[in-house]
């Protein structure tokens, strides 16, 4: 306290105080700020900073790791801010760049932030459509420098008007198969090569004209409910004749009855308008009806998955090709937790591996059914392994579906949940394309008619097993292209 007020006396009388000044010298050495980068060609970019005051110089380091551990250094004089580099390496494929800009004084450095950018690809040259079936193309073109995925377009016209679609491959392979094409239909595709941010032009497109259909064929799948549900009998004559009115040439039922209803089943979805026979070997619930004027059925049966649920499978060859499939109805555990997952898991494993040992000669594969199990839910054992054994969700290989967004499962309220939650499915082997994905739902307006009929819709899919020729390989993996990444032009 003596001495606050010490310096206030000394303060009001006058005296003046003086601080030492600091000692002459430069200002602290800045980092270049804002720096930028604007790639010009597969070979060269120009980088841009905002200058750091005194400086000895500047020197630019440019590699392929954010570290800049192999980077390359060119030193810029101290009025420089700029910098354009015309000599880099193109990549196979195509990766990151980065760099940063460290100012140099008397020996002392201070760095940039480090940024990045990626070069633009070269063009897409030797575009080829290297064979076509009824339904998908294969094409290849050659090798891009710094590309890394390609967006492939299709359209029904050159100029990309008519039905046109853009997918981006996953990886950097210069080929290309596509499927869920229209059987004997003209077709344009051109290619774009991406880099990152960076996408270049499309190629010219190339026309092409898929193969005329030997045959296809309408499979569905539905849980009919028949025994814990009320007014069975009613249902399923509705049903039968829903089945008939929507041309489905062979069909698997779950929840079909057994020894109660078994009969009753067998009676009404036998029969009508297409003429559906029962396969042999169905049991415990799980039946298949298909058209003998389409198939011959040459054999069946049924088998344990164990958690009390069994399978029951039929081979059938297609009359009008002789191509022999298997169709396989499926049924797995109920639940949504994680134990009801791992059940599913386990019957999928046994299911898998008794139709490896029954289709010993490695003959096309469907399996439909409900599966308890989609790719909305936080665990989806059941599709995993079904990917896993080479098996593509038929919904998911052709473009042409409808009634997507409802759900498969409900109740007999006649309210329709929309939130894409799709438990039951029809899985197919790649020898199978696909041309048509559909819910099959008996509407009134926006809900469903009365009676509701099941607590499940069918799900059905136009599928084709032509004459055998070489096969031109699974889909390639794709994302979908948003509206702002249009193929036009």
């Amino acid at each position: 306290m003596a001495l606050s007020i010490a310096l206030l006396a000394a303060l009001a009388g006058g005296l003046a105080l003086t601080y030492a000044a600091p000692p002459d010298g430069p200002a602290p050495l800045d980092a270049p700020r804002a720096v930028s980068a604007k790639p010009l060609s597969p070979t060269s970019v120009q980088l841009d900073w905002a200058g750091a005051g005194d400086v000895d110089s500047y020197v630019v380091k440019v590699g392929d790791d954010r570290a800049l551990r192999t980077a390359v250094s060119t030193t810029v004089p101290a009025k420089g801010t700029q910098l354009t580099l015309d000599d880099l390496t193109a990549s196979r494929p195509g990766n990151d760049r980065y760099y940063r800009v460290d100012a140099v004084r008397e020996g002392e450095v201070r760095s940039s932030r480090t940024g990045r950018f990626s070069l633009p690809p070269g063009e897409v040259t030797g575009l080829d459509v290297v064979t076509t079936t009824a339904g998908g193309v294969k094409a290849d073109w050659d090798d891009v420098d710094n590309a890394r995925q390609f967006d492939v377009a299709i359209a029904r016209d050159e100029g990309f008007t008519q039905e046109a679609r853009a997918v981006r491959t996953t990886a950097v392979d210069s080929q290309f198969v596509g499927k869920g094409l229209q059987p004997d239909t003209k077709y344009w595709l051109k290619v774009r090569p991406v880099n990152g941010e960076q996408v270049g032009a499309y190629s010219a497109p190339v026309a092409f004209r898929t193969m005329v259909r030997d045959t296809s064929f309408k499979i569905a799948s539905w849980n009919v409910c028949s025994e814990k549900c009320d007014g069975y009998a009613g249902r399923a004559r509705i049903m039968a004749d829903f089945l008939n009115a929507n041309e489905v040439d062979i069909f698997g039922l779950q929840e079909a009855g057994g020894v109660r209803v078994g009969a009753v089943t067998n009676s009404i979805f036998s029969g009508g308008a297409r003429g559906f026979v029962r396969a042999s070997g169905g049991a415990k619930a799980r039946y298949i009806f298909y058209r003998p004027e389409l198939f011959e059925q040459q054999g069946g049966g049924s088998f344990d998955i164990g958690d009390g649920r069994d399978t029951t499978w039929a081979r059938f060859k297609v009359k009008a090709t002789k191509r022999i499939f298997y169709y396989v109805d499926v049924h797995l555990d109920n639940g949504k937790d994680k134990a009801a997952n791992a059940r599913r898991a386990r019957e999928t494993d046994r299911m898998l591996s008794t139709m490896r040992g029954i289709n010993v000669s490695d003959k096309p594969m469907v399996y439909a059914g409900d599966f308890n199990s989609g790719t909305h839910r936080d665990q989806d054992a059941p599709g995993d392994k079904m990917r896993a054994e080479g098996l593509g969700d038929s919904e998911l290989l052709t473009d042409n579906v409808e009634n997507t967004r409802m759900n498969t499962g409900h109740t007999f309220s006649t309210a329709v949940p929309a939130s894409g939650a799709h438990i039951d499915h029809i899985w197919v082997t790649p020898e199978f394309e696909v041309d048509s994905w559909k819910q099959l739902v008996r509407m009134n307006g926006s809900v469903y008619a009365k009676p509701v009929v099941s607590d499940h819709n069918a799900v059905s899919a136009v599928v084709a097993l032509d004459a055998p020729r070489k096969s031109i390989g699974p889909a390639t993996p794709t994302t979908p292209l948003g509206a702002d990444d249009s193929p036009l032009g």
